[in-house]
């Protein structure tokens, strides 16, 4: 008979080890660092519950909530059972279930933070308005998606407040601004029999500078009521290529040659891009010869894309360059490099004029993600 490969003694000592008895026990060594982890699960749990956001996780693909926390329960009125194994398309209206579905089939295909806007259906019956954020996580092989929901309810009547004041205060200032120029329209009227009248050069100079004012106050009050629709509508994609021609159109015969393709180029702008390019275009058509073309063209860069339009003629000092983009109301009867900037600034767009005194060369860079070649 072989000898034990161990002493009594050893075996016993292995044993306590084992089940926990001895001083150096496997159980002992494991049971503070055990403890230590659960309070931190423990504090984690309580942070968690306590905030206003619904947290809920998502196991996929069956798209099942399999944990939420406190909010939830007490937002759409469900018990903790009841959400667990829930599937959270039913959480949501029916007609807003395929663009849930949608976002958060990409956020799981791309690894990225998807945010929408829905509305969530509560077990009364009710809806609640939610923004909602999107991620997706891996824990051992299984993927799951986690959504914090925010009730929008408060910010969304907010809104509607804000748009009802803003209609009614441009319904005010339409009507006065009609009023205005109804009148202004009648002093330039009266101006010009009493010119017709006047004898004395004094007098016509006189009446010559009035009518200069008079215009001056009419250009002031249109370029206000352009000013005033900017930020009114939502930014929307639209063609570079398009948007210059139109506003080309409203100037002089203007040549312009394009050195790259910017045919299916769209950017994201405000609605009022048109008229922004307008007093741009009469800029630089005032600047240099009549004949001299306009060069457009564009290229990538690290940080997005840039849009060059360039014009051979007198340049524009250094110093005076950053005031061209500056109010100045004096300019209002004329082209106002203020507004195209207002307006890209809108969407992130920055405009500066880089040129040197033998040329204009206006730079508009658009960020990544504000231009786009469908």
């Amino acid at each position: 008979m072989n000898p034990p490969s161990e002493q009594p003694d050893e075996r016993g000592q292995l044993r306590e080890r084992i089940i926990g008895m001895g001083e150096t026990s496997l159980h002992k060594s494991y049971y503070p660092l055990l403890q230590q982890r659960l309070a931190e699960l423990e504090r984690f749990r309580a942070l968690i519950d306590e905030t206003n956001d619904m947290i809920l996780m998502v196991r996929t693909p069956e798209n099942r909530c399999v944990d939420t926390n406190h909010a939830c329960t007490v937002q759409l009125g469900y018990t903790s059972d009841q959400l667990q194994g829930m599937d959270i398309l039913s959480l949501i209206v029916p007609e807003k279930r395929g663009q849930f579905r949608k976002v958060f089939s990409h956020a799981a295909s791309t690894g990225t933070q998807e945010k929408i806007e829905t509305i969530l259906c509560t077990s009364q019956g009710a809806v609640i308005p939610a923004e909602l954020l999107i991620r997706f996580v891996t824990f051992g092989n299984e993927s799951y998606g986690v959504i914090v929901a925010r009730d929008i309810t408060e910010r969304r009547q907010y809104e509607r407040a804000l748009v009802a004041t803003q209609k009614k205060l441009n319904l005010i200032n339409s009507l006065t601004r009609t009023d205005i120029k109804s009148q202004v329209f009648i002093v330039r009227a009266y101006l010009d029999v009493l010119r017709q009248i006047a004898k004395h050069p004094e007098e016509i100079a006189i009446l010559v500078k009035l009518q200069g004012t008079t215009g001056e106050i009419q250009g002031q009050i249109e370029f206000a009521e352009n000013y005033q629709k900017l930020g009114v509508q939502t930014p929307k994609w639209q063609n570079f290529s398009e948007v210059l021609l139109y506003a080309v159109s409203h100037l002089p015969p203007i040549h312009v040659t394009r050195t790259t393709n910017l045919d299916r180029l769209e950017i994201l702008s405000d609605p009022l891009l048109e008229k922004g390019l307008t007093h741009l275009m009469e800029y630089i058509y005032t600047c240099g010869g009549i004949a001299v073309p306009v060069q457009i063209s564009h290229e990538e860069t690290g940080s997005g894309l840039s849009i060059t339009l360039r014009k051979a003629g007198t340049g524009i000092p250094p110093d005076q360059k950053e005031s061209l983009f500056v109010w100045a109301p004096a300019k209002t009867s004329g082209p106002n490099l203020f507004f195209i900037r207002e307006i890209l600034d809108m969407t992130g767009i920055v405009i500066e004029e880089t040129g040197d005194m033998g040329a204009l060369c206006f730079v508009i860079h658009v960020p990544k993600g504000g231009y786009r070649n469908p």
